[in-house]
């Protein structure tokens, strides 16, 4: 189980669905987000990053 957290990222609406073979998140944000091509690579690349660590005990699992 998760635990509870506080929130770092007031106003953002988080949308997350998980189905059998797909997880998906969205988030809308409260403001513009004013990035350059590079730092818009750089959020892509921790993002991703960051969705394989939540990830990676699934995979684990099934590949047993």
């Amino acid at each position: 189980m998760a635990n509870s957290t506080k929130c770092l990222t007031s106003g953002a609406v988080f949308h997350i669905h998980i189905a059998e073979d797909n997880v998906s998140a969205k988030v809308d944000l409260p403001f513009k987000l004013d990035v350059t091509e590079k730092e818009a690579e750089i959020l892509e690349t921790l993002i991703h990053n960051q969705l394989e660590l939540v990830l990676r005990s699934y995979f684990e699992i099934a590949s047993r």
